[in-house]
């Protein structure tokens, strides 16, 4: 999976809104908690979060798409350019997506949703939608998975926790990823280990009941792929989000959106920091300007939560791949545009 910074390598706003940040809310407002069902049925990111755990991998890095959406996306236009957008959420099995429905029964091109949650070694991935249960679990007893208990849940092993045997290929290019299986009538979920796959089944507290998690899906808004991470070292920011805003078409512009939560005591540097660095005339690390690839550029700030995100949309540019933040994120551009210190 990846991270900013080190973890990365290793895989690869203003004083007003610091006292916004503060977790006030008005006299009478709705708790959290007590909206959230309402917020999951409009955003379908939170209803994500709200199906795994928030203590463990999920509030590290988690990554979201849609691609059975994908897939019947339409009209006028391109189709190529998006379909970078059509592997989100499956994280480091992208790769091996094609050769998973013959070799396991895994079919998550199908699925209406995927998510993939944590980091190396404690990485995990959910594909809801699309299961053929029968012919999985016949393809994992057949390739030599062990059934047993896993997290609670009835499922097949391959290997002990986060082990990696260089003997076995169950697909090429897949270490263990797959070393824990739970197989449900609509839900496939794989791990490394039995503690990140019972995370990314939903056990405990769920991320949607994280205010900060909450906060960055609302900020986010209707996305057909996202990813949400933490910083690779506490400091000025709490969390990253970056998304693709869902297309009406394909011949419609991309729009990618990026979301920053900083601290409550460094919100008003981060937002000079990010509005200051990250426009259409400004350098970007690997040379020209962020206008090459996106010639409108806004900010502002989204307030959900108790939480005040500072939120940059980019209209992409027939030059810029349509995950273009990704890089972004994934390189630790965003990390260095976001520091003041930087």
């Amino acid at each position: 999976m990846r991270r900013v910074g080190v973890a990365l390598a290793a895989l690869l706003v203003l004083t007003g809104c610091a006292r916004e940040a503060a977790d006030e809310r008005p006299q009478g407002a709705p708790s959290p908690s007590a909206s959230r069902t309402s917020d999951t049925t409009r955003n379908r990111l939170l209803g994500a979060l709200a199906d795994v755990s928030g203590e463990g991998p999920a509030a590290a890095y988690l990554e979201y798409g849609e691609p059975a959406w994908w897939r019947g996306f339409g009209g006028s236009g391109d189709r190529r350019r998006w379909l970078p957008a059509a592997g989100s959420g499956l994280g480091s099995l992208a790769h091996a997506a094609a050769a998973l429905p013959k070799t396991t029964g895994m079919t998550p091109e199908a699925g209406a949703r995927a998510i993939a949650i944590g980091v190396p070694p404690q990485q995990a991935f959910r594909f809801d939608g699309g299961v053929d249960p029968g012919a999985v679990r016949a393809k994992l007893a057949a390739l030599g998975a062990k059934p047993g208990r896993l997290g609670g849940h009835d499922g097949f092993s391959f290997a002990p926790d986060t082990e990696i045997d260089p003997s076995r290929t169950i697909v090429p290019g897949v270490t263990n990823q797959l070393n824990k299986v739970v197989v449900t009538d609509t839900t496939v979920a794989t791990a490394t280990a039995t503690g990140p796959l019972a995370a990314v089944m939903g056990s405990g507290p769920s991320l949607a009941d994280s205010p900060d998690h909450a906060a960055m899906a609302a900020c986010l808004g209707d996305v057909a792929a996202a990813t949400i991470m933490a910083p690779s070292v506490p400091g000025s920011v709490t969390l990253y989000g970056v998304g693709l805003r869902r297309p009406a078409g394909l011949g419609d512009r991309p729009v990618n959106i990026i979301c920053v939560l900083p601290s409550a005591s460094t919100a008003a540097e981060v937002e000079q920091s990010l509005t200051t660095r990250l426009t259409p005339t400004a350098n970007t690390r690997n040379g020209g300007t962020y206008g090459d690839y996106a010639a409108e550029i806004t900010h502002d700030r989204v307030r959900a939560d108790g939480r005040t995100v500072l939120r940059t949309v980019l209209t992409l540019n027939d030059r810029a791949d349509v995950l273009f933040v990704n890089r972004l994120l994934y390189q630790g551009e965003l990390e260095a545009l976001s520091n003041p210190s930087r």
